[in-house]
């Protein structure tokens, strides 16, 4: 299954640990990049600057997957719905916010910060459903390991 989680979730990282930022913190031992999902720094450096908004953002994020195409569609086709993995990119899941407004109120309202991340578990989703995990695999406990917690 895939999931994603922030480099900084550290209880929320599942089987083998895959970057698809352009850096990586120094104390995170990643087992691979997936450089096809990584945004071009041209990207970034619009959206930090307030250049581009979210829709413009997926757009050109969206393009940039499209021309690296060939690389995704085999990265797809060489998931292993047996074998956990997990995207990580910087931005923070917002989850642990979602739990415990849950928590206090009983309502779950999912407010994720916008992050490339999750345009990438998209393509899992839709292209590998049977490899879809999700964004947060400490919301769905029957696919727990023991080392998970």
């Amino acid at each position: 299954m895939i999931y994603t989680a922030s480099y900084f979730e550290e209880n929320r990282h599942h089987g083998r640990l895959i970057s698809i930022s352009r850096s990586e913190p120094k104390r995170i031992r990643s087992h691979g990049k997936l450089d096809f999902l990584v945004p071009s720094a041209e990207l970034l450096r619009d959206w930090k600057s307030n250049l581009i908004d979210v829709a413009g953002y997926t757009a050109r994020y969206r393009e940039e997957v499209r021309q690296n195409w060939t690389s995704v569609k085999t990265w797809l086709n060489s998931l292993d719905p047996v074998e956990d993995q997990t995207l990580l990119c910087w931005e923070g899941s917002g989850i642990d916010e979602t739990l415990k407004r849950w928590q206090e109120t009983g309502q779950w309202r999912e407010e994720q910060p916008f992050c490339h991340r999750n345009l990438a578990i998209k393509l899992v989703e839709r292209y590998r459903p049977n490899c879809y995990g999700g964004r947060d695999v400490l919301l769905v406990p029957k696919l727990l390991c023991d080392s998970c917690n």
